[in-house]
Order: structure tokens, then sequence, then C-alpha cells
């Protein structure tokens, strides 16, 4: 399955299309085995997820049957907000994350949500309000200062970040020394995003889109709310072309 790649501001390139690994945590390894020999290319994970440790099993064993090799892949990974606090957690959470996967170096990592927890703080559903910092443009810019001194130790290639809005992506440019590669957020039909799209590409920062296809699934959904693959247009272009809505 040949993929097409997208240049991100620094040179590297991502391929268009990813494994998301959120929600899959039994049979994760499995999943995973399939998409690579699929042709996969792109793996999608992070901290906050609790399955990194089983993909990074699954990696090594597919570097060693040389089904793959670790340069052929692109793998992005996300620092937890409940790792954001201080910059020895950044680092902590960071280190986690390459253990976990049994990797040398990320090819991009993001931070997760715009926002972070108090120190000490180890589950965001068990939490209490005051527990939550919020967000905060100065602590950001310095786990952005963190992230950056990893960039020049050779241990990510591309940083960006996830669920910021426009405010946010500027607040942080200014006193960023990198430009953030990538900004991850919801985006399907029901949520085009047009004027972050807009924004983000002025500033050379590419738009990846989670939930593509939407997220019947996330906490806090609507009974009500419309599933994208079960939209009458949806099933009938896909009819027209002979493919299913996903597709």
């Amino acid at each position: 399955m040949a993929q097409a790649r997208i240049i991100l501001n620094n040179g590297t390139n991502i391929p268009a299309f990813g494994l998301g690994t959120w929600q899959a945590k039994e049979g994760v390894g499995n999943a995973l085995e399939v998409a690579i020999r699929a042709g996969y290319r792109h793996l999608d994970c992070a901290d906050r997820y609790n399955n990194e440790s089983d993909i990074g099993t699954t990696l090594q064993k597919l570097f060693k049957e040389g089904l793959v090799k670790r340069e052929e892949l692109y793998i992005t990974s996300k620092l937890s907000c409940l790792m954001m606090a201080c910059k020895e957690d950044v680092l902590e959470s960071f280190d986690n994350v390459l253990k976990d996967l049994q990797l040398d170096y990320l090819d991009l990592f993001l931070i997760h949500v715009p926002f972070a927890v108090k120190k000490g703080v180890t589950s965001i559903a068990k939490c209490d309000k005051s527990d939550i910092i919020g967000y905060d443009p100065t602590l950001i810019s310095n786990i952005w200062t963190t992230l950056e001194e990893l960039v020049g130790k050779g241990l990510l290639k591309s940083i960006g970040v996830s669920n910021f809005s426009i405010t946010k992506i500027e607040n942080l440019l200014k006193t960023a020394k990198i430009v953030p590669a990538v900004n991850q957020v919801e985006c399907h039909i029901y949520l085009q995003q047009p004027k972050l799209q807009q924004y983000c590409k002025s500033k050379g920062i590419v738009v990846e889109a989670y939930a593509p296809l939407g997220s019947p699934k996330r906490f806090g959904i609507s009974p009500d709310e419309p599933v994208v693959m079960e939209d009458p247009i949806v099933k009938q272009i896909a009819a027209k072309h002979g493919a299913t809505p996903a597709q």
C-alpha cells in the first residue's frame, strides 16, 4: 500500500495516513501487526493511551522478523497532561515513552492538550477541579522549550501540538524557537475547522486530523449526535464508487 507523504516545515515528511491506537488496549499488538503488513507506516501513540509497552513489544518482534525497519516507520507519541507540571515531569514522561516503545528516538512528539494538572495527580477521571491547572501560556512555553532541547539532542525529529486553538498557537509562537510542525485536532465532515486550517497553513503548520471518521465512542458524546459513517450523503457517495462509507 503506497502512501502519500506530507512535507513538514522542518523538511521531514509524514505519511498522510496513520494508525491511531486510542482505546486499543487488548489486542493492540495484533492490530499493529496487521496494519503494518497491510502497508501502514505511521503509528499514532500517546502516553495516556496506556498501551505503549504492548506496542513496543510488538515493534521489536516485527523488527526482529524483518517485516519492517525502524527507519521505515513514522512514530508519534504525546505528552500526558499528568506530566506537565514541571520540566522534570516532562523529561520523565518522555523517557518513559521511549522505554515503553523500546525506541531510541521519536519522529514526532506532541503536547497532547493545552492544559495541565497539578503534580502528583494520577488520573484525570478521578481528579478534583482544584487539581486542574488549566491553560497557562507560560507553562506551555516552558514545556515547549524542553521539547526544543530534546530536538537538539536528536531524541525528537519533530515537535508539535494537539487540540490547540489559534489563540493558543499564537501565544506559543511568541517565544518558540521551533515552529510546531503539526497541530493534531478533531476534524471530519461535521467539524471541518476551516479558520484553524487556514491559520495553520499560513504558519507552515500541518493540521493532522484525528477521528476523521467521527468519534462515536468518545467521552461525553450526546446520544442524538449524528454518526459520520451513517450520514446518508456519505453512504450515497460510497455506493457510487463501490466503496464503504469509511473508504
